[in-house]
């Protein structure tokens, strides 16, 4: 059984995008970000995942370490080359724009979620959000 929980990195593929970021550090966030609005018809639940969590890595480059799982935050401090994560800031921003938009299948997901697991969704990506800006 996959994880499966309201925060950024409580599921499996924004856990498994961690190893891709030790292994290729900004380009794989740069790519994660790109992903995710690369069909504006559908984005399908692991892009949208992966994207949130890189762009909550990019909030942690700009100081909002608190949306990192310790594995996350771990990668942080070891890539070479987190300093190019600063400007991917707009492309974060977009990319959760994106994710949380109508034609997200992860968004379809949460709908269909309790109630209160949806808003704690929802509420956690308003931070990001925020934090982002």
């Amino acid at each position: 059984m996959g994880a499966w929980g309201f925060k950024i990195f409580e599921n499996d593929d924004a856990a498994d995008f961690v190893a891709e970021f030790e292994n290729s550090g900004a380009v794989a966030v740069a790519d994660a970000l790109d992903a995710a609005c690369s069909n504006p018809d559908y984005i399908e639940a692991p892009d949208g995942s992966v994207a949130l969590a890189a762009a909550a890595i990019v909030a942690a480059a700009n100081g909002k370490s608190e949306f990192l799982s310790e594995p996350a935050g771990t990668a942080l401090r070891t890539v070479s080359n987190w300093q190019a994560l600063s400007g991917l800031k707009g492309k974060a921003i977009q990319a959760v724009e994106c994710v949380s938009g109508p034609n997200s299948e992860l968004m379809e997901l949460w709908a269909e979620a309790a109630p209160a697991d949806a808003a704690n969704f929802k509420n956690e990506l308003n931070r990001l959000r925020a934090a982002l800006r």
